[in-house]
C-alpha cells in the first residue's frame, strides 16, 4: 500500500522551497488579474442587453405613469413599482446580483454551521486537510506565515479601520465614515455571537476564554471585511482600469490570511470558508444599502488612490511595529502551540504528522475546558 503521508512529506520537502512558494503565489496573483480581466469583456458583451432592457423599462415606467394619472387612487404596489422602474436597468442587476452573492454566502454558513454541529463529513475533511498542512510545516514557512497572519490580525486591522474612518470623516464622507465602521463593527459582532453559539474548539489555541472557540475565524472575517469592503469604497464609480489592480490585490492578501491560518493551525478549513461567506454577506448586505441608498455626492466621493494611500501608511507603519517588537514572541508561541496539538492529537490523526522536533515543549496552559492545547498570550485575540 502506499504510504500517502509520506509520500507527501517527501513531496513537500523537496520541492516546497521559498522559490516555489512566491512562483505559486505569483501565478495565483496572474490568474486573478487574467480572470478579473475578463469581466469588462463581459459587461461590454451583455451592455446591449442592458440597452434593449432599459428602452422595455421606460415604456413600462411611461405606460404605468399614465395609467395612474387616470386613476389617480394609487396603491402601494404600484408607488414602489413607479419606483423601481425608475432605476437604471444596470443598477437593478447590481442590486440582484449582490443578493444572490448575499443569499449563497448565508446559505454556505448556515450549511457549514449545521454540517460542523452533527458532526458531519466537513469535520473529517478538516481533519486530513489539518494533519496534511501539518506534515508540511518547514522553519522558514513558519516565519512567512506568521507574518501573513498578522496582516488579519486585530493590531493591523485596527489600525487600518481607525485610519481610513479618521480619513474619511477628515473629508467630511460622512455617509461613507459610517457604512466603514457599520461593516468593521457589526462583522466583528457576528463574529463573537457564532463563536458563543457554536462552541467549536480550535485545532491549536494561542487564545483563552472565547477567544479559544474557532467557528468562524476572525482573521478570515476580519481581512474579508476590511480589506473587502476597502476595495469596494476605491472602486466605487472608478473605471475598470483602477478595480482589477485594486482587486486583484484584495483577493491575493485575503486568500494568503486564509492559508496561513489553516497553515498555522489556529483553524479548521471550515472556519475559514464560514469566516469568508460571514464577510462577504456582510460587504454584499452594506455595499448594496450604500450603493443604492446613498449614492455618493460628488462631495463624498472617494479619492481612490489617497485612500489606499492612508490604508497603505496604517498597514505599513502598524506591521513594522509588529515585525520589530512582536514578531519573535508570536512565532514562538505559534510554534509551542502547534508542538503540543501534535502531542494531544488521536492516534489517527497522528499517522498523518511527521516526528515533532527535537526540544519541543508542550504549551504550559490549556483553554477550552481542557480540550484543546493553548497558550497564554497578551497579544489582541482574533
Amino acid at each position: 500500500m502506499v504510504d500517502v503521508p509520506a509520500r507527501a512529506s517527501a513531496f513537500a520537502e523537496a520541492w516546497l522551497t521559498p522559490g516555489t512558494a512566491l512562483g505559486l503565489l505569483a501565478l495565483f496573483t496572474v490568474v486573478t488579474v487574467l480572470l478579473l480581466s475578463l469581466v469588462p469583456l463581459l459587461v461590454a458583451l451583455l451592455r446591449p442587453v442592458v440597452r434593449w432592457l432599459d428602452q422595455w423599462r421606460v415604456w413600462g415606467a411611461g405606460a404605468l405613469s399614465s395609467r395612474v394619472a387616470a386613476q389617480p387612487r394609487r396603491t402601494r404596489l404600484t408607488t414602489l413599482t413607479l419606483r423601481v422602474l425608475e432605476r437604471e436597468v444596470a443598477e437593478l442587476l447590481v442590486v440582484v446580483l449582490a443578493g444572490a452573492v448575499l443569499l449563497a454566502c448565508g446559505g454556505a454558513l448556515f450549511w457549514l454551521a449545521g454540517a460542523v454541529a452533527e458532526g458531519d463529513e466537513v469535520v473529517h475533511i478538516d481533519q486530513m486537510v489539518f494533519a496534511q498542512l501539518r506534515a508540511w510545516r518547514t522553519d522558514w514557512l513558519d516565519i512567512a506565515m506568521v507574518a501573513v497572519t498578522e496582516f488579519g490580525g486585530a493590531r493591523i486591522s485596527v489600525a487600518v479601520g481607525l485610519a481610513v474612518f479618521a480619513w474619511l470623516w477628515w473629508r467630511r464622507a460622512w455617509t461613507a465614515a459610517l457604512y466603514w465602521a457599520a461593516a468593521l463593527l457589526g462583522a466583528r459582532a457576528c463574529v463573537m455571537a457564532l463563536k458563543l453559539g457554536m462552541a467549536r474548539v480550535r485545532p491549536a489555541s494561542i487564545y483563552t476564554g472565547l477567544e479559544s472557540y474557532s467557528f468562524p475565524s476572525g482573521h478570515a472575517t476580519s481581512c474579508m471585511v476590511t480589506y473587502g469592503f476597502l476595495a469596494f469604497l476605491m472602486c466605487l464609480r472608478q473605471p475598470w482600469r483602477v478595480r482589477i489592480p485594486v482587486l486583484a490585490l484584495t483577493v491575493v492578501a485575503v486568500a494568503a490570511i486564509g492559508v496561513s491560518r489553516l497553515y498555522l493551525g489556529m483553524h479548521w478549513l471550515s472556519d475559514v470558508a464560514a469566516g469568508y461567506a460571514l464577510g462577504l454577506a456582510w460587504i454584499a448586505l452594506l455595499g448594496t444599502a450604500y450603493r443604492t441608498l446613498h449614492v455618493p455626492a460628488p462631495k463624498e466621493s472617494v479619492a481612490p488612490w489617497r485612500l489606499g494611500a492612508v490604508a497603505a501608511a496604517a498597514v505599513v507603519i502598524s506591521g513594522t511595529y509588529v515585525a520589530w517588537f512582536r514578531m519573535p514572541d508570536t512565532l514562538e508561541r505559534y510554534r509551542q502551540a502547534g508542538s503540543a496539538t501534535t502531542a494531544a492529537m488521536p492516534a489517527a490523526l497522528a499517522l498523518w504528522l511527521p516526528a515533532p522536533a527535537a526540544g519541543a515543549t508542550p504549551a504550559a496552559g490549556r483553554s477550552c475546558d481542557g480540550r484543546c492545547p493553548a497558550l497564554q498570550t497578551d497579544s489582541p485575540p482574533r
